[in-house]
């Protein structure tokens, strides 16, 4: 598959982007704030969180970043 670009990625329907990150992405880092868990994979030039509720056992999110420092800004806890 050819690689995408950050704006093309975002303009996928919900499940190619579950399929595509899962498929092709590289973990990068994890944390866990208030019960939820994050984890970060780099996918071709960019980022992408996905957020999962162990709770409910399911992906409850997707967050995709041009960078990891605007991951660590928003979403890693301190």
């Amino acid at each position: 598959m050819k690689e995408l670009s950050f704006y093309e990625y975002t303009q996928l329907p919900e499940s190619e982007k579950y399929d595509m990150v899962f498929t092709e992405g590289e973990f990068v880092d994890s944390s866990v704030k208030n019960e939820v868990k994050f984890a970060l994979y780099k996918l071709y030039s960019f980022y992408v969180e996905v957020i999962y509720d162990p709770v409910d056992n399911k992906i409850v999110g997707l967050t995709s970043f041009l960078d990891s420092k605007s991951y660590y800004r928003v979403s890693k806890p301190h």
